[in-house]
């Protein structure tokens, strides 16, 4: 399956960047299959198929009942060409990271501290690994906080912005304390260990752009085409036939296609999307079974928005989608606020002209989905980070799946979208006193309630380690 085999090679580039950098040196032992299943939340077939992988590429060699063992046999002259090649094309990015990326991670940290420290007191914390498997390692605090929210999403996330910077990885002397006393967490002691890593990090991060920096004058590298961080949305399914079918439903609910209306020729469509003629067929198959749309043999493809029936919840393939969906609004709930402020006050008059122009047009709609796509689609596109940019852009994606759960509701004779005219008076009366502060409180507020609204309606369980 598709989501097996991005999550193995998630875990094959992690020690692979480590093997190439010489962390790992020629001889030296990973974990044990056990303890890497643990360290990253993942089943014992997608840890051994990257293991198989790294074996194959001449990395590792395994022997039956030992832990693998480094046999690859880098000079420091092909450590420094390896770097050389992983991190000049990356500068932009890293930069952008270290600027921003705290917009994002802050709040999560927080929150999760709060729900760790009530999980120790309230007894419900489970250890990582009774054997430390992490040891040391200071990513170890940040995945037991961040894991507090049971969010597959997050977790995804989290260990690709590591891949992605790669200098997240400390030195063999570097050593972390406990952050536990009496068996309870110390908030203090974990806060402090926090700002002790991320200045551990930061100055590792100068490091590396001092390199890159040297490098780049030295070898006329400054014109290296650059590699942005891209966050890939794990599925257990091929994943463009949802990424469209999610694009199409924003764009009917935008009245791009109207209810009513015919959806272009399937050719027309694999045209405009740039996708194959299977795909837009599957993207289809999935619409149909959702009401979205409904085909007529030699007439087309009409555009129906049909209520449908809860046990569409029961279908695997849209339980997915819809805790992609929910675990994207917990994660969008926890950062909306910071994120929607800064973009704010870092754009011009006539961008936030252009945002108050989008605002007015839902007047009238009471959709709460097409409310957050206004937020989403103005900061994927207006916030000056490339690395904003990427993450609200991927949720902006799976917001569009909460057309499902309130097609749900109607089909049960509910009409869940409330008169929101209110909501929009007090964005636009913000928006036009400059108070930044405000519209961005106002945003967060909304999308908490929403979620609040999800988690009482359709209290879907997140997911469980189904790899």
């Amino acid at each position: 399956m598709e989501k097996d085999n991005l999550l193995s090679e998630l875990i094959y580039e992690y020690y692979e960047s480590r093997i190439l950098f010489g962390m790992y040196r020629y001889g030296d032992q990973l974990r044990s299959v056990s303890q890497i299943c643990a360290s990253f939340g993942l089943a014992r077939n997608t840890v051994q198929a990257a293991l198989n992988k790294l074996e194959a590429a001449g990395y590792i060699k395994t022997e039956q009942r030992k832990m693998a063992r480094i046999v690859y046999q880098g000079t420091e002259e092909t450590f420094r060409e390896n770097a050389i090649k992983y991190f000049v094309p990356r500068r932009e990015g890293m930069l952008d990271i270290n600027r921003q990326g705290p917009l994002l991670f802050s709040p999560v940290w927080e929150r999760g501290l709060r729900n760790f420290e009530r999980s120790i007191s309230e007894g419900t914390y489970r250890k990582t690994n009774p054997t430390e498997i992490l040891g040391g390692d200071p990513t170890k605090l940040y995945y037991d906080v961040l894991r507090t929210f049971n969010n597959h999403l997050m977790d995804s996330l989290y260990w690709q912005f590591l891949r992605y910077l790669n200098y997240f990885y400390p030195n063999k002397e570097y050593g972390m304390g406990d952050y536990m006393e009496d068996g309870l967490l110390s908030v203090e002691k974990a806060n402090r260990m926090k700002a002790e890593t991320d200045a551990y990090y930061y100055q590792n991060f100068l490091e590396v752009l001092a390199f890159v920096d040297s490098i780049s004058e030295e070898h006329h590298l400054k014109d290296v085409q650059q590699i942005p961080f891209t966050w890939m949305i794990y599925r257990k399914r091929p994943q463009v036939r949802y990424t469209l079918a999610a694009t199409i439903i924003r764009e009917i609910l935008w009245e791009v296609y109207p209810v009513g209306s015919y959806l272009p020729s399937l050719p027309k469509m694999a045209e405009q999307y740039n996708v194959s003629l299977i795909t837009v067929r599957r993207t289809l198959d999935v619409l149909h079974s959702l009401g979205v749309t409904k085909t007529y043999m030699g007439v087309g493809t009409r555009v129906c928005m049909e209520p449908i029936q809860p046990d569409i919840l029961d279908t695997r393939e849209i339980q997915e989608n819809m805790m992609l969906h929910k675990e994207g609004m917990e994660l969008l709930s926890l950062t909306v606020y910071n994120v929607t402020l800064f973009t704010l006050e870092s754009i011009t008059g006539e961008k936030r002209e252009a945002l108050l122009q989008e605002i007015g047009r839902l007047r009238g709609k009471n959709n709460n989905i097409l409310c957050i796509d206004v937020l989403l689609k103005f900061i994927s596109t207006e916030v000056p980070s490339a690395f904003l940019r990427e993450c609200y852009g991927k949720l902006r994606e799976l917001m569009a799946w909460g057309y499902i759960f309130y097609a749900v509701l109607r089909g049960s004779g509910e009409q869940p979208d409330t008169d929101l005219n209110n909501f929009i008076t007090r964005l636009e009366t913000d928006m036009m006193a400059d108070n930044w502060t405000a519209c961005a409180g106002s945003w967060q507020a909304f999308i908490e309630d929403r979620l609040d609204f999800l988690r009482s309606r359709f209290p879907l369980g997140n997911r469980q380690d189904e790899i």
